[in-house]
C-alpha cells in the first residue's frame, strides 16, 4: 500500500493518541486496507458536504437517499444518523464510510452525485416533508425521484397525474411547457413528473409498474388507485383523459375551454 493511502487512513480514524483498539474496529469493518477505494468514497462525501465544515448533515443524508429513490420515514432517517454518527458528534468522513459501505452502493451514489447538486430543494428530506401535505404543489409540477416518494404523495388521496419521461425523450420535453399550464388549469388536481431512467427506483416503475414503451406517458391515480394510463404528447387525449378520468379536473372543463380560448397552445389536438 502508498504511503500516502496510508496516512490518510490513519488520519480519518486516529485519535490523538494513536490508534486505539475501538478506531481499529471502525477500520476492519468498514474495510478500506481490503477495499482500496477510499478516493470513491472521499468524493462521495466531499459532494455532500457542500459547506465545506467536514461533516455531513441529517438534511443532506435525507435528500441523497430520496435522490436515489428511497425517501425515509423520519424515524428511519433518525436511526440511520444515530447508527452512523458514532462519537454523536456530527457525520465526519469516518462515520460516513461506516454507513456507506451498508446503506449505499457507491456506483450509483457515484453517477447521481456526477449529476446533482445537493442538498436540492425539490426533494425531501424525509416523509414528514410538506410535499407530502395533501394540498401541496398544487398549481404546479412536483418532480419525483423514486417510488416511495410518488407512493406517498398518491396516498394522500387527491386526485393525480403522473408524467413518465426519460432524459433523452425530446417529446418529454417539448410537452413540458403545456403540462405545466395544464397544472394551473387543474388547480385541484396534483401534478407530478417521474424521469424513468434516474435511478434504480424509477427505472423499476417505468419498467414493472406501468410497463412503459413509449414516452411521455402519463398515469392517472384516484383515491390512491391507479385508473387509467396512455402515451404520447397528444394535447387532445392528454384532455380528454385528464377530464374523464379524475373528478378534479373534470369540474374545470369550463375553465380549461376558456384557458384554451386566450392560449391556442393548449388546445386539443389530434
Amino acid at each position: 500500500l502508498a504511503d500516502s493511502f496510508v496516512d490518510r487512513i490513519y488520519k480519518q480514524y486516529a485519535s490523538d493518541d494513536g490508534i486505539t483498539l475501538q478506531d481499529f474496529s471502525r477500520l476492519a469493518h468498514d474495510g478500506l486496507l481490503l477495499e482500496g477505494k477510499l478516493d470513491e468514497y472521499e468524493q462521495a462525501f466531499a459532494a455532500m458536504d457542500v459547506e465545506g465544515t467536514g461533516l455531513i448533515s441529517r438534511e443532506t443524508l435525507g435528500k441523497l437517499f430520496a435522490g436515489l429513490g428511497s425517501v425515509m420515514s423520519p424515524q428511519e432517517l433518525d436511526k440511520l444518523v444515530d447508527e452512523a454518527d458514532i462519537g454523536h458528534d456530527g457525520i465526519d468522513f469516518a462515520d460516513f464510510l461506516g454507513f456507506a459501505r451498508t446503506h449505499l452502493e457507491l456506483k450509483e451514489t457515484l453517477q447521481y452525485l456526477e449529476t446533482h447538486a445537493l442538498p436540492a430543494s425539490s426533494l425531501p428530506v424525509d416523509l414528514s416533508s410538506p410535499e407530502f401535505n395533501e394540498d401541496a404543489g398544487l398549481q404546479d409540477v412536483t418532480p419525483v425521484h423514486g417510488e416511495k416518494e410518488l407512493g406517498a404523495i398518491i396516498r394522500n388521496g387527491r386526485d393525480t397525474i403522473v408524467e413518465l419521461g426519460f432524459s433523452w425523450c425530446r417529446p418529454c420535453k417539448a410537452f413540458e411547457p403545456k403540462l405545466k399550464k395544464y397544472a394551473q388549469i387543474y388547480k385541484n388536481t396534483r401534478f407530478v413528473k417521474i424521469i424513468g431512467n434516474e435511478n434504480e427506483s424509477c427505472k423499476h416503475y417505468a419498467k414493472e409498474i406501468l410497463k412503459a414503451k413509449i414516452s411521455p406517458m402519463f398515469a392517472v391515480y384516484s383515491g390512491g388507485k391507479i385508473v387509467y394510463t396512455w402515451h404520447g404528447a397528444n394535447t387532445g387525449r392528454f384532455i380528454e383523459n385528464i377530464e374523464r378520468f379524475l373528478p378534479s379536473a373534470g369540474a374545470l372543463a369550463a375553465e380549461r375551454a376558456a384557458a384554451v380560448e386566450e392560449d391556442p397552445s393548449l388546445a386539443p389536438k389530434a
